[in-house]
C-alpha cells in the first residue's frame, strides 16, 4: 500500500485493492489466532472466525440490502438498467428527476438556496454512495449560485458535505457504517439514531457559516 501510493509499483485500483486489504487482513487474523489460541488449534480458530464473520455480516446486512436495492433502482440510470434489463435509456432516475422538479421552488435567498442544495445532496447520497450525487449537487449549484450571488464553489461544496456526510456511512446504515457497527459491536441502526441529530445540526452550521463567511 506504502509503495502504491509513493509511485512504486502498480498502483492498486479497485479489485487488486480489495484483494490486497482483504489479503492483509486474513494474515492479520491468522497471525492473531496464532498467538490467542494454541498451535494446534489456530487455523481452525482462523476459519471459525471467518464464519462468525460471515454470519454476522449477513445479519447486519440483512435488512440493509432491500432498502439499498430500492434505492439503486431509482438511482441513476447506469445502476437500474441492470436490474431491470431495460436500456439505460429507459431506466428511472427517481432520485435526480424528483430534484430537477423540486429545484425550481427553491426560494431566491442565500440560506434557503444554500439548504435547498444541501438537501439535494443529501437525498442523493440515500443510494449509500457518497459521490454519485456530485455531478448533480455541482450543475445545481453553478446554475442557481449566479442568481442569489453566492460563490458556486461554496455552494458545491455545501452540496457534496450534504451527499458525502449521508452517503458516506453517517446516515445511512450501510457502507462504511458496517464496518464500524462490526468492530464496535454494536447494532448499526442504534449508530444511525445516535449520530443522526448531531450530524443534521453540525451540517446545518457548517451551511449557515458558509454562507455567511464565503457568499
Amino acid at each position: 500500500m506504502v509503495l502504491s501510493k509513493l509511485g512504486i509499483g502498480h498502483d492498486l485500483k479497485g479489485g487488486a485493492a480489495a484483494a490486497l486489504v482483504g489479503g492483509v487482513a486474513a494474515a492479520l487474523m491468522i497471525c492473531a489466532s496464532f498467538v490467542t489460541d494454541q498451535l494446534r488449534k489456530f487455523l481452525d480458530a482462523s476459519a471459525d472466525h471467518v464464519t462468525e464473520g460471515f454470519v454476522f455480516a449477513f445479519r447486519a446486512m440483512g435488512s440493509v440490502l432491500p432498502i439499498a436495492g430500492f434505492f439503486f433502482l431509482g438511482a441513476e440510470p447506469s445502476l437500474s438498467a441492470p436490474i431491470l434489463d431495460v436500456p439505460v435509456t429507459q431506466a428511472p432516475s427517481l432520485l435526480f428527476e424528483l430534484i430537477q422538479a423540486v429545484q425550481g421552488s427553491i426560494p431566491g435567498n442565500q440560506i434557503f438556496v444554500a439548504f435547498g442544495v444541501l438537501i439535494a445532496g443529501m437525498i442523493t447520497g440515500i443510494d449509500g454512495s457518497g459521490f454519485a450525487g456530485l455531478p448533480l449537487t455541482g450543475s445545481l449549484s453553478g446554475a442557481l449560485a449566479p442568481t442569489v450571488g453566492l460563490d458556486p464553489a461554496t455552494l458545491a461544496a455545501i452540496g457534496q458535505m450534504g451527499a458525502v456526510w449521508t452517503g458516506g456511512g453517517t446516515l445511512v446504515a450501510w457502507s462504511s457504517l458496517i464496518a464500524v457497527a462490526g468492530f464496535a459491536r454494536v447494532p448499526v441502526f442504534q449508530i444511525v439514531q445516535t449520530v443522526m441529530v448531531p450530524v443534521l445540526v453540525g451540517l446545518a452550521t457548517s451551511t449557515i457559516c458558509a454562507v455567511l463567511i464565503w457568499h
